[in-house]
């Protein structure tokens, strides 16, 4: 395990350190229960009680000189007594101090578990956009839901052996040194021990094993998981084109290759406990062999190798502890990938607030690459406050690129981009983002009424405010048709309303957000042509008196803007009012008449 991994989730212990302290408190008591009171029964108070007249004369404990001498002896008369409630007393202290030291052991790390997952989903808000390219959502929800669990792996499912099993074991191994050292030719018993180390060593190479492969698996179940998701995110494809068994072939295929995995797991798993029973059994054997060879009497010997086998439980336990935290590593070390990427894109230290802008916009020596080549390439130019620019020209020239740096979705490498005078990047990118209004080609609308989806434009907006925006977005009428109203729930992704709809809800938030900069990324691509021109009314009058940065592709939605950036090869070759750009440049006249009928 990587040094450091712990500290990375022990600081999410803050708020149980308290009931940490307790688990281990009756984890200790537990753990002495476990593994003295059985020995001192069978080799010292039963002995008392049924064994011959010396035996029943025979101290209890003799306390060595250390402890001040003396020997203890049960009470006279009342052997019997002591000896049938010795047994219920030691298990009623066991059992208790086991309930408590699990259940505090347990809710403790439940805390952390969902301290974690909160963690890993805060983390994946703040990441940028790039991140998100990288990793699939299968991948991410995987990690959210499934590795998770590791953590919970380690710090519930096993933390109350990790609490209970090394007091045992130290008990029960404390023990027998102790009766070894104070028994004639007891010194030689101690090679009994030996059986402790080897089964540690035992248990750490299966570890290993099993973390490789716990590694692979957790990697093949965040591939069926991406399997899943696209599936499900694609219904309409899938059967569009008939890829139903296609589908099926695919998750086959991944399902089987994750059983393999975990048939795997399985194998070395199991295999622990059989082995470590072996070496056990080595062990008391050779207790067995040195006891007849010393000439022990019978009692001491049934007292060790009693304790010998008390000690063997927690070895095993703590063996399978070992087998669950390597499989958990490959979890913990996929939330890692998470918890510990880099915020590429993130607030100064210095960083100032931002009011309400005028939206002026510069963009000085602008140059920005996802990879190795330059996506957009030098760029200067300035956007006065309230202007509408559009921005044309092929797919991959730079056009959605240019507009998702104004947000601060991503930071160029070279240049700068400013806001009414300021850079950016120096100021809050809330404040910033405050200021900026998106309407995308495919809304985004979360599974919640329509009423909370205008309002997520401005918290806490009345309802009389987002009345008004459904107003300003043509929205008011379909919404008012609709049997529940405002109140209306839209389905996951808005899944119960048309494209339309969708999208004038969408720009029904805009309205209510009423930001002084607003981005129109192909708005109305997806629409059809009689959708587009009701919604493109909405548009022309939600642009008025916003500096607007409109990504089109189809021309219908730029007749009326003040500006035309024509962009190709990650530079704009052309700049201009429209009917200058249409007479200069080639790239964008052709484009414009290839959509002539179309524009009417």
């Amino acid at each position: 395990m990587k040094s450091g991994r712990y500290s990375l989730y022990l600081t999410h212990l803050k708020g149980s350190r308290r009931l940490l302290l307790l688990a281990i408190v009756f984890g200790l008591i537990y753990g002495l229960a476990q593994s003295v009171g059985l020995p001192v029964l069978i080799g010292k108070i039963l002995p008392t009680v049924f064994g011959s007249p010396a035996e029943r004369a025979a101290p209890v404990f003799v306390f060595p000189d250390w402890l001040g001498g003396g020997a203890w002896h049960l009470p006279r008369g009342h052997e019997v007594a002591f000896a049938v409630a010795f047994l219920p007393a030691v298990f009623l202290v066991r059992g208790v101090s086991q309930f408590l030291a699990s259940y505090f052991v347990n809710l403790a790390g439940l805390r952390v578990v969902d301290s974690v997952r909160s963690a890993v989903f805060a983390k994946l808000q703040r990441l940028h956009l790039g991140f998100f390219g990288k990793v699939p959502t299968g991948d991410l929800m995987q990690r959210l839901t499934g590795d998770v669990q590791s953590v919970r792996m380690v710090l519930v499912d096993i933390s109350t052996d990790a609490i209970i099993q090394p007091f045992t074991l130290l008990g029960a191994v404390g023990f027998v040194v102790y009766r070894c050292l104070t028994i004639p030719g007891g010194g030689r018993f101690l090679l009994c021990l030996l059986v402790v180390p080897f089964s540690v060593f035992l248990a750490r190479a299966i570890g290993q094993a099993l973390h490789r492969r716990a590694t692979l698996a957790l990697g093949s179940a965040a591939d069926l998981n991406g399997i899943v998701v696209e599936n499900l995110q694609s219904p309409r494809e899938i059967r569009a084109y008939g890829l139903q068994a296609r589908e099926e072939r695919r998750f086959g295929v991944a399902s089987r290759e994750g059983l393999r995995l975990q048939a795997k797991l399985a194998r070395y798993d199991k295999a622990l406990s059989p082995m470590l029973e072996i070496v056990a059994a080595a062990g008391i054997a050779l207790a067995v062999w040195i006891g007849a060879d010393a000439g022990m009497g019978y009692n001491d010997l049934l007292m060790i190798i009693t304790a010998i086998y008390v000690a063997y439980e927690p070895v095993k336990k703590l063996g399978r502890m070992n087998n669950l935290i390597a499989i958990a590593e490959g979890g913990l070390t996929r939330l890692e990938e998470v918890l510990l990427a880099p915020v590429e894109v993130s607030d100064l230290p210095a960083a100032r607030p931002l009011g309400r802008v005028q939206g002026r916009l510069a963009f000085e020596g602008l140059t920005f690459a996802y990879g190795a080549e330059p996506v957009l390439r030098d760029l200067t130019l300035a956007i006065p406050a309230g202007q509408s620019v559009a921005l044309v020209g092929p797919s991959g020239a730079g056009k959605s690129t240019f507009v998702n740096l104004v947000p601060r979705f991503f930071d160029p490498q070279q240049g700068a981009i400013t806001v009414d005078g300021l850079d950016l990047r120096s100021v809050r990118q809330f404040d910033l983002r405050a200021n900026i209004a998106l309407v995308s080609q495919e809304p985004v609308l979360f599974d919640d009424s329509i009423l909370e989806n205008i309002r997520l434009g401005r918290e806490g907006a009345t309802e009389a405010e987002v009345r008004a925006a459904a107003r300003l977005a043509g929205a008011l009428e379909f919404i008012e048709s609709l049997p529940e109203g405002f109140a209306t729930r839209v389905g996951e992704r808005g899944a119960r309303l048309s494209g339309g709809q969708r999208q004038r809800v969408s720009i029904a938030r805009a309205f209510l957000k009423d930001a002084p900069i607003l981005i129109l990324d192909e708005a109305t691509s997806a629409l059809d042509t009689e959708t587009e021109r009701g919604i493109q009314a909405s548009l022309q009058l939600l642009m008025k008196g916003r500096t607007t940065l409109i990504v089109a592709h189809r021309f219908s939605t730029i007749r009326d803007v003040d500006r035309v950036l024509v962009f190709e090869a990650g530079r704009v070759v052309a700049d201009g009012p429209r009917e200058e750009v249409y007479r200069s440049n080639e790239l964008f006249r052709r484009l414009w008449d290839n959509q002539s009928q179309g524009l009417g």
